[in-house]
């Protein structure tokens, strides 16, 4: 018996129309660095004091999920084939 798998509805679509994770999790990092620069621009709003943005945490936050979600299209481009296959290839050594 086949069991329908149901997806959340709360995945953003990526370049191939399918629900992810990754691209998610990028677009959430980007706007709260985004958000994070934009409050820094000000000095206060109002009595809330915002603090000076800061490059190395914002790396620190950012950069991690970048490097997923590059991974993830790298890894899943070369691994693929157009029936969503993997394919292994293995060359032979020809040293003597």
């Amino acid at each position: 018996m086949k069991e329908d798998i149901k997806h959340s509805k709360l995945w953003l679509r990526d370049s191939n129309g399918l629900r992810s994770a990754s691209v998610t999790l990028l677009w959430i990092s980007f706007l709260v660095t985004t958000i994070g620069y934009l409050l820094s621009l000000v000095e206060a709003i109002g009595t809330l004091k915002v603090r000076p943005f800061d490059v190395a945490a914002t790396s620190t936050y950012f950069i991690p999920i970048l490097t997923m979600y590059t991974g993830r299209k790298w890894t899943k481009a070369k691994y693929t084939t157009p029936t969503s296959s993997v394919e292994q290839s293995f060359e032979e050594d020809n040293q003597a």
